[in-house]
């Protein structure tokens, strides 16, 4: 019988960003929860990771540079940045190429946004 994915892999072990999951934790360098990915920013062609969308409790909704990405694990993002910094790396986000997650259970599918006019 063939194994699945989900019993070779940890949720440690890393993934690459096409496999992050809606709902997947962000946490800050010193380990502290900052929120839970909403979308990612990037292009699947070219295969350009920019960023995440995260849901902030206390901001709402932030987008976080590529840059204060560390490591994206199965069970968490772990970001390069103390919780103190993430206010000062988040912004609003305006790339060429936006590719929305959108659930489909608990899986991302990724699409173009059709209704983005920079397309």
């Amino acid at each position: 019988m063939a194994r699945d994915d989900d019993d070779i892999l940890s949720p440690d072990d890393e993934i690459s960003w096409l496999a992050l999951e809606a709902g997947t934790k962000v946490l800050s360098q010193d380990g502290r929860l900052v929120g839970h990915v909403t979308h990612v920013l990037g292009d699947i062609e070219e295969d350009i990771f920019d960023g995440i969308g995260v849901r902030h409790g206390l901001i709402g909704q932030i987008m976080l540079p590529r840059s204060a990405v560390g490591t994206i694990t199965r069970a968490a993002v772990h970001l390069t940045v103390p919780e103190a910094e993430v206010g000062q790396v988040a912004k609003v986000y305006a790339e060429e190429r936006i590719f929305r997650a959108q659930q489909s259970g608990r899986k991302l599918r990724w699409g173009r946004e059709e209704d983005d006019e920079r397309f």
